[in-house]
């Protein structure tokens, strides 16, 4: 009985080892970070977000489904990698998701950014279209803080609506228009270590 035992446990171990062995990796090294910083050091709005796979290689086009994570090519190596399972899901959904570097605004714990996300019409069929023939657009607006992606606001686009980056008098946040212009601008402004919608703009 004792060598039974013996020999399960070594089974247990070995099962547990091949387990561990085979995990993703949720840090990406300085090699591969070195490379990212090389394919887009000529973009136009510098990029600091990045979606990857777990093993931190490129993704996620041409219908590639498997998980997402956002990377900050920027940080240091080991850097770690950040999961959201709300972004997993929209890329589940088949929603092209992008990251607007452009939009990042800085925090006193970290990153608020936008995403951008676009999908065919036809996938849901409840989507009412704002115009004949068009798609399913949103933007999403997300906290980056100590390796987790936050979803704050889903109202910064769709069916005309727009957002700008706010860095004037006005405070450091966002400011979202209402499609075709009719609404009245919200404003979104970075106050201590949270974002809030200023009621205070009309």
């Amino acid at each position: 009985m004792q060598i039974m035992s013996s020999t399960i446990k070594s089974l247990v171990f070995a099962a547990c080892a091949s387990l561990a062995g085979a995990a993703p990796a949720q840090t990406v090294d300085e090699q591969r970070l070195a490379a990212y910083r090389a394919d887009y050091k000529d973009a136009a709005t510098p990029v600091k977000y990045v979606f990857v796979h777990a093993d931190g290689s490129p993704c996620c086009s041409d219908g590639d489904r498997a998980k997402a994570y956002l990377l900050d090519i920027t940080s240091a190596a080991p850097a770690k990698l950040i999961s959201s399972a709300e972004i997993d899901r929209l890329f589940k959904e088949k929603f092209e998701i992008e990251v607007d570097n452009e939009s990042i605004v800085k925090g006193p714990q970290g990153d608020y950014v936008v995403l951008t996300m676009n999908r065919p019409a036809e996938y849901d069929r409840k989507f009412v279209p704002c115009a004949g023939g068009m798609g399913e657009s949103r933007a999403y607006l997300i906290s980056i803080v100590a390796g987790k992606a936050t979803v704050i606001d889903r109202s910064f686009g769709g069916c005309g609506r727009q957002y700008k980056k706010l860095d004037s008098g006005d405070g450091i946040g966002y400011e979202v228009q209402g499609g075709n212009g009719q609404a009245k601008p919200v404003h979104y402004i970075v106050r201590g270590n949270t974002i809030a919608r200023d009621k205070t703009v009309h």
